[in-house]
């Protein structure tokens, strides 16, 4: 890889920015995976484009290790004739996200290699969004489409430095492509944006890449940050996984990054949600009521374009990547929750 195969950015947002923007024409089409980051389709449209939008479906055969209890987030596939028919000759970008925000889903192989046979059948440049590649769990690799055959010159491979280091302030990332008139349409995009990035960051970055790859070249992978990180927060993950499932919610257990998809609808069913009126759903009335209790969430529709978000009601995002004291206040709540639905078996009253 060469210095012109590479675009620094302010951040791995500022880099999606300059892919949209330096690739899109007025009326090209861009297809988006549901659940999807809000900017992707936000700033499709005000490059002039169009999203287009298709949906993970979960998939009730796929559970997470040999325990059926446990639904992981490998039960969330793509419907690749559904994917298929949404390719036409309007289609310019597809955006992929793995390891996933916010399923924790890390696309396999085999699925990207697909994804790549359909660029290549219907001349579409795709857009890489891998700023999670580093959190991986268990025996999950994360897989590069622009390593796959026919695909190194018409991706767009985003990371970003905030998310491998977990220093998110420090705004720094970078876009990766073999194609030149790819990385030159970005260059002008990120020129009339911002036109340059402070470079005492971009020095930190290099550092502490070096630092990192040096150890994995000496396989001194133990001492590795990236390693490390990985073990502190698969414990994070256990933890989170037991305190919502004692609380009656089903987790599905990611594959990558630090969020963690549950079913509510089991415990939405027993509550009393007058005091905590959405307009927008029960899912949003539940979140509220958490929150008032002192835990965040996240309704996952949020994450749904408007035709798809049927496919998210009574599923919420939570994140595993706070402090130790953080999660232990969460599991207090959840566990005083836990309590007090308990002892009234019924309805829990909203007060």
């Amino acid at each position: 890889m060469k210095d012109d195969n590479i675009l620094i950015t302010l951040g791995a947002y500022q880099a999606i920015h300059c892919a949209l923007y330096g690739l899109i024409n007025h009326g090209d089409e861009v297809i988006i995976i549901d659940p999807a980051y809000d900017a992707y389709a936000m700033i499709t449209r005000a490059a002039g484009g169009v999203p287009v939008h298709t949906a993970l479906k979960r998939v009730d055969t796929c559970n997470y290790g040999n325990n059926n209890d446990i639904t992981g987030a490998d039960g969330w596939e793509l419907d690749f004739a559904d994917l298929e028919a949404k390719f036409n000759h309007n289609t310019r970008l597809i955006i992929i996200n793995t390891p996933h925000n916010p399923l924790g889903k890390v696309f396999t192989a085999s699925e990207l290699s697909r994804i790549g046979e359909l660029c290549q059948k219907y001349d579409t440049i795709a857009i890489m969004d891998e700023v999670y590649e580093w959190l991986t769990y268990d025996n999950n690799t994360h897989c590069r489409l622009a390593s796959m055959p026919g695909m190194y010159e018409r991706t767009v491979t985003i990371g970003s430095l905030g998310k491998a280091f977990n220093v998110t302030g420090w705004r720094c990332g970078w876009a990766i492509t073999g194609h030149p008139g790819i990385r030159h349409a970005l260059t002008l995009a990120h020129m009339a944006s911002v036109y340059c990035c402070p470079t005492p960051i971009q020095e930190a970055a290099a550092r502490a890449f070096e630092i990192e790859l040096d150890k994995l070249q000496l396989n001194h992978v133990d001492s590795m940050y990236w390693t490390q990180l990985c073990a502190l927060l698969d414990k994070k993950r256990a933890l989170m996984y037991d305190m919502l499932t004692d609380m009656g919610l089903k987790p599905m257990v990611p594959e990558g990054g630090y969020y963690m998809v549950a079913e509510c609808r089991a415990l939405i069913d027993r509550l009393d949600l007058t005091a905590y009126y959405d307009k927008r759903g029960k899912t949003f009335e539940f979140v509220r009521w958490l929150s008032a209790r002192g835990v965040q969430a996240v309704p996952l529709t949020v994450f749904y374009s408007t035709d798809n978000k049927h496919l998210a009601e009574g599923l919420v995002r939570f994140c595993f990547i706070k402090s130790d004291e953080t999660l232990a206040k969460a599991e207090a709540v959840l566990r005083g929750i836990t309590n007090e639905l308990g002892a009234n078996k019924g309805f829990y009253l909203s007060r």
